[in-house]
Order: structure tokens, then C-alpha cells, then sequence
């Protein structure tokens, strides 16, 4: 017996300092949000809500963290120490084209005679690059006079290891690939 009141005064102590971090870090709702809060939920006046959201939840929340104060213990240590390697995974790397991707230079006339859509049912636009033309316009727009369009066929991997090819148009500003449009998004399948 002694050995469960061992844990639960332990699992007291790590409450106190739980919410003693929670309410330094904890920001009040500032004045401004009160009114369109109330206005978006009407019941948030009502003593019922306030019952709740003020004692009930917090009540529960104070036994549930003296109860599993290890996982408590865990998880404040996790989010705490674990934040480094966890951004670096959830980040995935931005796709970019390099040099070694580059196929063949191209004028802006050369690409979009290559790409010109001619639907005979008339569903697609007969532009270059059909209903991505406005997209295509804009990308053109960032072309200098000094930067050349090149094609390009890049692999890629995703952070979660599916491979992909890419393939598309770029500037080439200064003999560095600089923005890109992407023609084609395809998964492929490990060979081998």
C-alpha cells in the first residue's frame, strides 16, 4: 500500500510542476476575442459551459496526470527534447532541379509549339499547355533576357520513399537552374 502512495504523491508533485509550467506559458484570451467568441458560441455564456470548461476538465485532468504521471513524464520529455529529430522528419525537402537534370535548351516559341493542346472535342483550351496556360503566362513572366529555357527530367524521392520522375521547364538564370514548371508528376515502381 505504501508503494501506491509512493506514486500518487509523486504523481501529485509532477502535477504541480505541470501547472506551474501550464501557467507560465499559458496566454489568457485577450479582451478583442471575447466578443466575436461569444458570437460564434452563444453557450459559452451559459454556467454549464463554464462549469465544464472551468472544473470539470480541469478537475479530470489533474487525476488523469496524477494517475499516468509516467506518461505524462514521457511525452512533456518528448516534446521537449524530441523536437529536434521530429521537425528534421516531418520536413520534406523542397524539390529543386540541378544541373545534371538539364535536357535540352529551348526558345519560349520551340515550348510552346512542343506543348500546344489541340483538343478536338473542345474540352481543353488549343493553347499551350491547355488549362495551365494562365500558369504557364506567369511563369514566362519571371524570364529575363539574359536567362534561358531549358527542359529537364529530374528523379525524386519523397520523404517517405516513393520515387518519382519529374519533368518540365526551367530558367536557367547564370548557369543555375533557378524556378521550374513541373509537365509531368509521375510515380514510378522500384526497378530491379
Amino acid at each position: 500500500m505504501i508503494y501506491l502512495y509512493l506514486y500518487l504523491a509523486i504523481g501529485v508533485a509532477v502535477f504541480a510542476v505541470v501547472f506551474a509550467a501550464h501557467r507560465q506559458t499559458k496566454k489568457d484570451e485577450p479582451e478583442s476575442l471575447r466578443g466575436p467568441l461569444d458570437a460564434v458560441d452563444p453557450d459559452r455564456k451559459k454556467l454549464s459551459y463554464r462549469i465544464l470548461n472551468n472544473v470539470v476538465i480541469p478537475v479530470l485532468a489533474a487525476v488523469a496526470v496524477v494517475v499516468a504521471w509516467p506518461a505524462v513524464i514521457y511525452m512533456k520529455g518528448m516534446d521537449i527534447f524530441g523536437k529536434k529529430g521530429v521537425s528534421a522528419l516531418d520536413e520534406e525537402r523542397e524539390f529543386a532541379v540541378e544541373r545534371s537534370h538539364l535536357q535540352e535548351r529551348l526558345s519560349l516559341l520551340q515550348i510552346e509549339t512542343r506543348e500546344l493542346v489541340t483538343d478536338p472535342l473542345g474540352a481543353v483550351p488549343d493553347l499551350p499547355f491547355g488549362h495551365l496556360n494562365a500558369a504557364w503566362k506567369t511563369f514566362v513572366e519571371g524570364v529575363g533576357a539574359d536567362d534561358e529555357l531549358w527542359s529537364f527530367t529530374a528523379p525524386w524521392q519523397t520523404k517517405w520513399g516513393r520515387k518519382e520522375i519529374r519533368t518540365g521547364y526551367v530558367v536557367v538564370r547564370g548557369r543555375v537552374p533557378a524556378s521550374h514548371f513541373l509537365t509531368m508528376w509521375k510515380e514510378i515502381g522500384d526497378i530491379g
